[in-house]
């Protein structure tokens, strides 16, 4: 059988602080990917109420030219001054 041997009180020092640094860096990176997976899902969270936004503003569009249709039908085609209501024909 083999003898044993012994590392060196700094050797093991190098050894442990190879492993502490290894944990650390383990840990950081641990860190940074919850940090990043909380800032997907805000992201999604963001994009989501964006196309929300977006079809409530194609929907607003649909309506204004379904008023404008409306006021041509009923007063003809001009600029309305939406301060006074007062319709100048084109």
């Amino acid at each position: 059988m083999s003898e044993t041997k012994q590392l060196t009180p700094e050797e093991l020092q190098q050894i442990k602080d190879l492993q502490r640094q290894y944990n650390q860096f383990v840990f950081e990176l641990g860190s940074i990917e919850a940090q990043l997976q909380n800032v997907l899902a805000t992201k999604a969270a963001v994009e989501t109420e964006k196309s929300n936004i977006l079809e409530d503003i194609k929907k607003l569009g649909d309506r204004e030219k379904e008023v404008i249709s409306t006021l041509q039908g009923k007063y003809g085609v001009g600029n309305i001054d939406p301060e006074t209501g007062v319709i100048t024909p084109f």
